[in-house]
């Protein structure tokens, strides 16, 4: 599944969040779920990956896990993990992180920004979110779905 759409909103973003909140809770297996989100800096990557977390029940403030590089938020089946691979220098950072682990724990859900800042650790996704500027105000955001 290949889907594109063109957010000119925060209602639209909210709206989408919801959408993919759903796909999400649709997985077959209740192996890990991993969600990659790719754009440039202000295309709206945390600000969507707060509007699937509401969806999914977490009434946590979402913040930016830029400096944190991960954030978790603990659900009643499942834990969702918000990360942030964009100041990732070394390889020996995902091992220090512990990344290994947080990918094979059973009923997560991970997003991560910038995953292609894994120094090609990181190959598989369960869903790909690509976000592009189109103005000021709009983005253009397409998602993969891999079965």
């Amino acid at each position: 599944m290949n889907n594109q759409v063109t957010l000119k909103s925060l209602e639209d973003t909210k709206n989408l969040g919801i959408e993919l909140a759903e796909k999400i809770q649709q997985r077959k297996n209740k192996e890990a779920f991993i969600v990659f989100l790719i754009g440039d800096l202000g295309t709206g990557k945390t600000t969507l990956v707060r509007e699937i977390i509401h969806a999914l029940g977490a009434n946590d403030q979402v913040k930016s896990p830029t400096f944190t590089i991960i954030e978790p938020y603990e659900l009643a089946l499942e834990t969702i993990y918000h990360m942030d691979l964009y100041r990732i220098n070394d390889y020996s950072e995902l091992e220090s992180i512990g990344l290994e682990e947080y990918l094979n724990e059973p009923n997560a859900i991970i997003f991560i920004e910038w995953p292609e800042n894994s120094f090609g650790y990181l190959k598989k996704f369960n869903m790909k979110i690509s976000l592009q500027h189109l103005s000021r105000s709009e983005r253009k955001c397409s998602v993969e779905l891999n079965p």
